[in-house]
């Protein structure tokens, strides 16, 4: 990648883009003042590492002066934009360290300091309501001792409690625990627990932190009731080993970025049969039409431009294949369009004429922890799943990554491999962050991943292929449903 060839261009385009806005007729251009080309070139050359998120900043700083003092000499326009806002955003932009490059995040904390347990137990009644909570797996790093958790609320069947707008990030339950919960280890040590939800899913946080060697937790419960033993030293690990495969492959960030955007549109037609070139798929808010209009060729152009993406790449080619074949004409992709997509492309719109399964029980759970290798200084550790009706969500432990800015292809963290999962059953999936939370140390955060589709009844195991710049894994989970 050429990080000068990268800021040159998001120059170009902005400066471009200040004469198109302020070329259209009157009012036209009041309406287009965050001009989107800009913000999605500039936000995917910084999801691609192609540019600092300093010198990023600076050019839409200066874009936004210079479109608003353009706006303001205009004889006629009103936009209501105040001289004082202008001098703030002028300001601004001189003051924007653009030279600074984002620090690389701290390498992840050797696996020996890191300790993952299954844990796979439900502690009735925890939530006001009869809401249960469900522990999947512990984890203890230098920065203290979690559960990875998920909430079963009570409810009307098929309509769960905050059930997801695609369009919007998780929201946190609406659930309070029915009393506050305390533990003892085995060596006499007390706790308390800090519940931090995302949807239908949360993490129980350990306070203070405990020792790395501790056996086992006595969970308190009401008066006179017996406490609830969590066994944190199980006597049989998983044997065999888990099956693991691992192919060296170059794969440029822009591909993976691309491959990424794919599966976006794949997840917001879910559930519907593909469309023809006739019949635009619907938006499901603002966030979303960079989707559905040129978006996808603006952030190739720019990838192009960066050195992100190889001229011979055919992920382009594909990208535009998949557009056209779902309704998205106007994708902007100069690249032709490719027949032949990616097997996990190919698999969800296969899927989406098969005749539906059964779905998994409602409140069903997996306690199955695994280690993905490492991969460009990413280690992932699945933490389980569970489904809430309608959704299947995977946990995960990422360390060696940092939170990143939402736009409309966020992740949620940076550099978080291309994901996918494919089925014993044969089908594929894409996923989505459906929530996080770092923890101490930024480097490392637990998030849940949305499946999409939901697993299906009968789902004995998952392939879950991650795909990095410098290799390929696939790591199967047999997966035993409570």
């Amino acid at each position: 990648m050429n990080r000068e060839r990268a800021e040159t261009y998001l120059r170009l385009l902005a400066e471009s883009e200040v004469r198109r806005v302020t070329a259209l007729p009157d009012g036209s251009a009041v309406r287009q003042w965050q001009a989107p080309r800009v913000m999605l070139a500039a936000q995917a050359l910084c999801a691609a590492g192609a540019i600092d998120d300093g010198a990023a900043a600076q050019v839409r700083s200066e874009f936004d002066l210079a479109l608003g003092v353009r706006q303001l000499s205009r004889p006629g326009i009103s936009p209501g934009i105040r001289p004082d806002s202008l001098l703030l955003r002028f300001q601004r932009a001189r003051t924007t360290p653009g030279g600074t490059t984002r620090p690389a995040p701290a390498a992840p904390a050797p696996a020996a300091s890191r300790r993952v347990v299954p844990v796979g137990q439900v502690i009735p009644g925890s939530f006001r309501g009869g809401g249960d909570l469900l522990l999947l797996a512990y984890v203890q790093t230098p920065a203290g001792a979690r559960f990875s958790t998920a909430i079963a609320m009570a409810g009307p069947p098929g309509i769960p409690s905050g059930t997801p707008d695609p369009g919007r990030p998780a929201q946190p339950p609406r659930a309070l625990p029915a009393r506050p919960l305390t533990a003892v280890d085995d060596q006499g040590t007390s706790y308390q627990f800090l519940l931090i939800g995302g949807f239908r899913t949360a993490v129980l946080d350990l306070v203070p932190d405990p020792p790395h060697a501790i056996r086992w937790l006595d969970l308190l419960t009401a008066s006179g009731e017996a406490a609830i033993r969590i066994d944190l030293d199980p006597s049989d690990p998983q044997h065999p080993p888990l099956e693991t495969t691992v192919t060296r492959t170059a794969t440029s960030p822009g591909e993976i970025l691309l491959d990424g955007i794919a599966a976006r549109i794949l997840i917001l037609l879910a559930g519907s049969p593909p469309r023809t070139a006739t019949a635009r798929p619907p938006a499901a808010s603002n966030d979303q039409r960079a989707f559905f209009s040129d978006g996808p060729g603006n952030i190739a152009a720019a990838l192009y431009a960066a050195g992100a993406l190889p001229p011979a790449s055919p992920v382009p080619g594909q990208l535009a294949g998949l557009c056209e074949r779902v309704g998205i004409p106007d994708h902007g992709i100069t690249a032709p369009p490719a027949a032949d997509l990616p097997q996990p492309w190919q698999g969800m719109l296969n899927g989406y004429h098969r005749q539906p399964r059964s779905p998994l029980a409602d409140g069903s759970w997996a306690a199955v922890v695994a280690g993905l290798p490492e991969l460009d200084g990413v280690q992932l550790t699945v933490l389980g799943l569970n489904h809430s009706e309608p959704s299947t969500f995977m946990h995960l432990l990422a360390c060696g990554v940092t939170p990143e800015g939402e736009w409309s292809y966020s992740r949620g963290v940076r550099s978080l491999p291309g994901l996918w999962i494919r089925d014993s059953n044969g089908d594929w999936h894409a996923t989505r962050t459906r929530g996080l939370t770092p923890w101490k140390d930024t480097t490392t955060i637990m998030m849940w991943l949305e499946i999409v589709p939901p697993l299906q009844a009968g789902a004995a195991w998952v392939d879950v292929l991650a795909a990095a710049p410098s290799a390929q894994v696939r790591l199967r989970l047999p997966l035993r449903w409570q």
